[in-house]
C-alpha cells in the first residue's frame, strides 16, 4: 500500500542512516589499524568485509532515496537540490583532492560522495513516481548482476587513465538501484508509520542523521591523525 511521502522525520530514517555511520566508522578504524601495520586484516576486500561494506553502502542509498521523495516527492524544490548538489559536489571535491596527497597511487575518483551526488541527479526525477522507480531500481540490480552491464560503466575507455585500485569505488550499477527503491520505501504506508516510532528519541542519533555528511568528511582525517601521532610516538 502506497501512501504520499511526508516532510516529518521518520524516526527508522534516522536510525538507518546512524547505523550506516557507526558501521562506517568501524570499517575504517579497522582499516586504518591494518594501515599502519597494526592487525592483520583483509580489509575492504576480504571475504566478509565486502560484504560489510555492503550493508553500509545499502543502508545510505536506501535513505538517499527516501530523502530525495521525502523533499522533491510532492514538488521538485530546485533551490534545496542545487544547494545540497553543489555541497556533494565540493565534499567530493576534497576527498578526491586528500586522496591524491595521501594516496596518490590509488585516489578516489568515484567514491560514495561522487556517487551520491551523480545519483541524485540521475532519481531525483523518479521521486514522484514510486512504482517506477522500483521497477528500474530492481532491473538495475538485475542486469548487473546477470553481468549484462560492468560495474565500472561508463569509465572503461578512459579506465587507463584512473589508478588499477581506487580506495573507494561505488559503481553506478548495481547502487543507482537502492537509491531508486529508497525512494520507492519512501510511500509506503507500513514504512511512513514508522516502524521504530515506539524507540525513545536518541539525541546523538538524530545530531548524527542531520550531520551525516559532515561525519563522513571528518571522521577519516581524525583518526588517520590519531593513528598518526600514536605511530610517530612509538616511533621516537
Amino acid at each position: 500500500m502506497s501512501a504520499k511521502p511526508t516532510n516529518k522525520r521518520v524516526y527508522t530514517v534516522d536510525l538507518m542512516r546512524f547505523s550506516a555511520i557507526v558501521l562506517m566508522v568501524i570499517f575504517h578504524f579497522i582499516y586504518d589499524l591494518k594501515f599502519f601495520g597494526w592487525v592483520p586484516s583483509e580489509i575492504p576486500d576480504g571475504a566478509g568485509w565486502r560484504e560489510f561494506r555492503y550493508v553500509i553502502l545499502t543502508l545510505f542509498f536506501l535513505c538517499v532515496g527516501f530523502s530525495l521523495a521525502a523533499v522533491h516527492g510532492g514538488k521538485f524544490k530546485k533551490k534545496h537540490f542545487v544547494k545540497r548538489l553543489i555541497q556533494l559536489i565540493l565534499a567530493s571535491a576534497a576527498v578526491t583532492l586528500s586522496s591524491l596527497i595521501m594516496a596518490p597511487q590509488n585516489w578516489i575518483f568515484f567514491g560514495v560522495l561522487h556517487f551520491i551526488a551523480v545519483a541524485s541527479l540521475l532519481c531525483v526525477g523518479f521521486s514522484g513516481f514510486p512504482k517506477t522507480a522500483l521497477i528500474v531500481g530492481i532491473a538495475i540490480i538485475v542486469v548487473y548482476n546477470l553481468g549484462w552491464v560492468s560495474g565500472v560503466w561508463p569509465f572503461q575507455p578512459i579506465r587507463h587513465l584512473l589508478p588499477g585500485y581506487t580506495n573507494d569505488y561505488v559503481g553506478l550499477f548495481p547502487w543507482t538501484g537502492v537509491v531508486l527503491i529508497g525512494i520507492w520505501l519512501a510511500y509506503q504506508a507500513w514504512f511512513l508509520n514508522d516502524p521504530a516510532k515506539s524507540f525513545p528519541r536518541s539525541k546523538i542519533v538524530l545530531f548524527a542523521s542531520k550531520h551525516s555528511l559532515i561525519i563522513y568528511l571528518i571522521h577519516q582525517p581524525i583518526l588517520f591523525a590519531i593513528f598518526g601521532a600514536i605511530s610517530w610516538s612509538l616511533s621516537v
